[in-house]
């Protein structure tokens, strides 16, 4: 695929025959081995693991489940490419000075110093990838599967990861299905391919209609980090990085073994200072975002609140897309949930605070359309489940 517009058709017809169903298992792995032989590639000697996600708000995986794995004991060299509204890449982007745009001898020595090294899909690492992800999001078609399962790989190859866990967001804005049953064929698609690439896999489908943990945005992840590595998470906060914990312990077949959060946080520190940041501007970030929540939302009337997380990321992902002066993953806004939709609140109860930056009043006003007060409590799958 060289040249230009030659290129640029070569990925729109890639496109076309896998929105046609033309791609068979062979034919993404072929696809996926191309995308990561596009620029330099990482060899590892030694164990090496990496939880990915296909996407979807409210989850901290692609953050947790990293350190997870390096206190096991495996190398993560995590390539990835920006989320919708909180990706793992562009959330640490937000730590001052932390490095995301890596060679692969950058990569190396980050490793070499402390088994983990998170960093973005490019010019140097996986190009091709970088710009059919690009050109799949200008022609909407981010949720094809085919092409969603040949972009996760190629990034696993392109850095030498043999373990790839997949954290399978199920819901209708999820890239992998609607449903359970959708995301359970694609999740085995996904498994197919990664053994005809030499690459053991594990899907775990989780229930993406619901947030997993209260804060929603990219300043508002690094603020559940910084409070988890305290000990002042939430019991909601908790749980999701208990299922974290399990995610990752089912990507590499270890029996499940609660980590404790005062190793993760020296694990974080590593990294964090590996790439050029600090943990005092982790903390100063983090900080700032806390104080940022100036407006606290209650409910209009009693029920169970229910989160329309499409309807929120789309209003967070807008106000992210009006760039200024804020580097290339701005961060002008944010919610933190102060009720689980299982609690049934009184009319008048606070369910949610708001961070924005600019028109904050109409900001907080979306944001209050976003949850639905219900008579009785939504339904929800449960727990993270094999798939």
């Amino acid at each position: 695929m060289d040249g230009g517009n030659s290129k640029e058709n070569a990925l729109l017809e890639a496109i076309s025959a896998a929105r046609q169903g033309q791609l068979n298992t062979q034919g993404i792995a072929t696809l996926a081995k191309e995308m990561a032989a596009s620029g330099q590639t990482l060899t590892h000697i030694g164990k090496t693991a990496d939880v990915a996600s296909t996407g979807g708000p409210s989850s901290l995986s692609t953050l947790l489940c990293p350190l997870f794995l390096r206190l096991a004991g495996f190398a993560v060299p995590k390539l990835g490419v920006p989320g919708r509204p909180a990706g793992g890449i562009d959330v640490l982007s937000r730590i001052p000075n932390y490095r995301i745009r890596l060679s692969t001898e950058g990569v190396s020595a980050i490793l070499e110093r402390c088994g983990y090294a998170h960093f973005v899909a490019g010019e140097m690492i996986a190009p091709l990838d970088a710009e059919l992800f690009a050109l799949r999001q200008r022609v909407g078609a981010q949720a094809v599967p085919s092409l969603v399962v040949a972009s996760l790989l190629s990034k696993k190859i392109a850095v030498g990861v043999r373990r790839a866990g997949l954290d399978v967001r199920v819901a209708p804005h999820g890239n992998f299905g609607s449903n359970f049953e959708t995301a359970r064929k694609n999740a085995r698609l996904y498994c197919r391919v990664a053994l005809a690439l030499e690459i053991e896999a594990r899907c775990i489908l989780t229930d993406a209609t619901r947030p997993y943990q209260p804060y929603i945005g990219r300043g508002e992840s690094l603020l559940a980090l910084s409070r988890l590595f305290a000990g002042r998470a939430e019991p909601w906060l908790q749980r999701h990085a208990d299922a974290c914990t399990w995610m990752a312990d089912v990507t590499i077949g270890a029996d499940p073994d609660p980590k404790p959060t005062r190793s993760l946080y020296a694990t974080f520190a590593d990294n964090v200072e590996a790439q050029g940041g600090s943990l005092d501007g982790f903390e100063s970030t983090a900080n700032d975002i806390a104080e940022g929540h100036k407006i606290t939302l209650c409910a209009p009337r009693s029920g169970f609140p229910c989160v329309d997380l499409n309807r929120l990321r789309h209003l967070i992902t807008a106000r992210q897309s009006q760039r200024g002066e804020d580097g290339d993953y701005p961060d002008p806004a944010g919610v933190i949930l102060l009720m689980e939709s299982d609690r049934l609140v009184a009319k008048g109860d606070p369910i949610m605070t708001v961070r924005a930056s600019s028109t904050a009043r109409e900001f907080s006003e979306e944001a209050g359309k976003c949850i639905n007060m219900l008579e009785t409590p939504p339904t929800t799958v449960g727990e993270p489940i094999l798939g």
